[in-house]
């Protein structure tokens, strides 16, 4: 199964929050992991599960995943800026599975 592409828009200074409701696995007892760097090759993060993201899995039986990054976070990305991102969950077995990957962009604010 290919990683479904979706790309993220980032409002610099805003709390930004994604639901992705997964219909073809349970979750429970599974790992679920995001990053975005600034390209593929980046060494370093622009966020990352679990410092700079939360990633809550509720009700793992219905597989509901909501990810959120801080508006202080993204009030501390750098903007306008582009990038990559995906994510992942393993399972118990050490099974991974990519499940969204994309390009964001970091639009900047105004109101400060």
């Amino acid at each position: 199964m290919s990683a479904e592409q979706y790309d993220l828009t980032i409002e610099q200074g805003a709390t930004y929050t994604l639901v992705i409701t997964v219909t073809s696995v349970n979750l429970t007892g599974y790992t679920v992991r995001t990053q975005g760097r600034t390209s593929h090759a980046a060494t370093t993060t622009v966020w990352a599960s679990p410092t700079t993201c939360s990633l809550n899995v509720a009700a793992a039986a219905s597989s509901t995943i909501t990810m959120t990054i801080s508006a202080t976070v993204t009030a501390a990305m750098a903007a306008p800026q582009v990038g990559v991102w995906d994510l992942e969950y393993e399972s118990a077995a050490g099974v991974v599975t990519r499940l969204l990957e994309g390009t964001f962009t970091v639009t900047p604010e105004v109101t400060r």
